[in-house]
């Protein structure tokens, strides 16, 4: 082939040549058939509809909206067992308008609620029409209170509840409390 100057002059003394298709073996130039694929798209597919400010301001969850649809939640769950007994005793607290925080006694609960994430936030999407909801787990410490064993804990302990205790022990300072 001789050397052309331009593309356009190598476009043009190249010829087209396009892939022939064989149906005896059902490959096209070579290549089998089955390494195709094939897309169909409908026309009847329409774009998402963008809603109005006001619209969304509507849809704006609440704390009572949330403890509303997590209620709901818990009687629907009544037909999966494991389910029911996860979320039934939990509380729900809004943090803003697609954050809300389900409170669990220690991390292990995330485990065992990250199967029916989406149950959940299917659940509460679909009621408020906001895509954007989401969960995080929140682990809420309980304030243990310490027991008291040696004799100066306990007389710091019945201390702290009757002030009088610290009169009697001047008082008596034989008696040991």
């Amino acid at each position: 082939m001789p050397h052309s100057d331009t593309l356009a002059d190598a476009a043009a003394s190249t010829p087209a040549t396009m892939p022939t298709t064989s149906k005896a073996n059902n490959s096209v130039a070579g290549i089998p058939r089955a390494h195709f694929t094939s897309i169909s798209v409908s026309a009847q597919q329409t774009a998402p509809t963008i809603k109005s400010l006001e619209q969304r301001e509507a849809e704006t969850l609440t704390q009572e909206r949330l403890d509303e649809l997590w209620h709901d939640l818990v009687e629907k769950s009544k037909s999966d067992p494991k389910f029911h007994e996860l979320i039934a005793d939990k509380e729900v607290e809004l943090k803003n308008n697609n954050l809300f925080h389900i409170k669990v006694p220690n991390l292990y609960f995330d485990t065992l609620l990250q199967p029916y994430q989406m149950t959940i936030l299917d659940h509460i999407r679909s009621a408020t029409g906001n895509d954007m909801i989401s969960y995080k787990v929140a682990v809420v410490f309980e304030k243990t209170q310490k027991k008291a064993y040696l004799p100066n804990e306990k007389f710091e302990e019945m201390a702290s509840r009757n002030h009088a205790m610290y009169t009697l022990r001047q008082l008596f300072p034989v008696i040991d409390f």
